[in-house]
């Protein structure tokens, strides 16, 4: 079996990281929450809230393996990229 590959453009993964941020979860997330982070799954709208970031992102992938996953919530500022292998800015949160 083949898998579809499906890209999409930094601007629409945040566009729909953000509806469905607005959508399904904000209204759901209570005062103490606020310290915590959303990974998002902007295909299939799955999300997991956890205090750590990277946490929340690996409890998504082992779910869904070929997630794209968007982030909401607080988060360090700077986030370190194995790959890049340097520290990069995170991306603010937009409100």
């Amino acid at each position: 079996m083949t898998t579809a590959t499906i890209e999409l453009t930094k601007e629409e993964i945040v566009q729909r990281g953000l509806e469905i941020y607005e959508r399904d979860i904000r209204a759901l997330l209570e005062a103490s929450d606020a310290n915590r982070a959303v990974a998002i799954d902007v295909l299939s709208g799955e999300y997991v809230i956890d205090a750590d970031l990277l946490i929340s992102a690996h409890k998504l992938r082992e779910r869904f393996p070929e997630a794209i996953i968007f982030f909401k919530g607080r988060y360090p500022r700077k986030i370190y990229s194995p790959l890049r292998r340097k520290i990069l800015p995170a991306l603010s949160s937009v409100r």
